[in-house]
């Protein structure tokens, strides 16, 4: 009989994509001059296995149009690669994707649905009493 082995989400991958978020968000927010950068928030980083793929999540304020921001993040992309590769995190420079968070546009698009129906927290909690 053989033992499968399962990857944990905090193998290698897990690690340096959580060293990667935290040096993304301290680039973005102190060595970019773009102003439109600092309004974003990076939520988490997802590592291929292989450490060469990067798919970067991140949410903007509400007042904030997401598509410019997008613009200026895929802009920024060579000077933010050139410092991660200053930082000598990695051998290769993994490929960098940065993609707006859907995760929040679900909770707000949920909220918004239970409000239609006529659902309030307060409900929820005294059902589960």
């Amino acid at each position: 009989m053989r033992l499968v082995k399962h990857k944990t989400p905090t193998g290698r991958p897990h690690r340096v994509a959580e060293l990667l978020r935290e040096r993304l968000a301290l680039i973005l927010l102190f060595k970019c001059a773009d102003p439109r950068l600092k309004e974003v928030t990076l939520t988490e980083v997802e590592m291929s296995p292989d450490l060469r793929q990067a798919k970067v999540f991140y949410v903007t304020r509400e007042n904030v149009d997401r598509d410019l921001v997008q613009i200026a993040l895929d802009k920024a992309q060579g000077f933010i690669k050139a410092e991660v590769a200053r930082e000598n995190l990695f051998r290769l420079m993994p490929e960098f994707h940065f993609l707006p968070d859907p995760g929040l546009d679900r909770a707000a698009r949920l909220e918004e649905l239970l409000k239609e129906a006529g659902v309030t927290a307060d409900s929820i909690k005294k059902d589960d009493s």
